[in-house]
């Protein structure tokens, strides 16, 4: 009778199973989750190396270092301001509260014959002057031989 008991007892024990259906649910739902945050990181190294001072100034001949220049337009309400850096031309005022593109071109253009090679322009906006403003002086500057603009505050 001990060993039928124990018999028993031991069917009763491959009879029972295990219930893995909440735990199927959690994994169902837990790795596209993973899957969708993770987040795939790319690391790239550019290497390059600065040129020395002393490479730079052997570059630049005693005839292209005069014809480096900085050509600055200011605009403020009252008119333009074009400086370079070897000269400060007189200002150019507004006529009838309005300014005076074609005399800032005119001026552009006569700096373009005495710097052939200058292409940048720095505009200087006062903190008055409407965005379009800035975007007409862009255009002149295209217009008078000046492609590459930075805009100074």
């Amino acid at each position: 009778m001990n060993l039928r008991k124990t018999l028993g007892e031991s069917r009763q024990q491959q009879d029972t199973d295990i219930n893995i259906t909440p735990i199927l649910n959690i994994f169902v739902i837990l790795i596209p989750f993973l899957l969708l945050t993770v987040t795939f990181v790319k690391i790239a190294i550019i290497e390059f190396t600065l040129p020395t001072l002393e490479g730079a100034t052997s570059a630049i001949s005693e005839t292209q270092a005069k014809e480096l220049t900085v050509l600055v337009v200011a605009i403020e309400p009252s008119g333009f301001e074009v400086k370079t850096s070897q000269k400060t031309f007189p200002k150019i005022r507004r006529k009838k509260n309005e300014y005076n593109y074609d005399e800032l071109t005119k001026r552009l253009k006569s700096i373009k014959k005495d710097f052939p090679k200058l292409e940048d322009v720095i505009i200087s906006p006062d903190n008055d002057v409407q965005y379009h403003i800035i975007i007409k002086v862009m255009d002149v500057c295209r217009e008078a031989g000046f492609p590459n603009f930075s805009i100074s505050g």
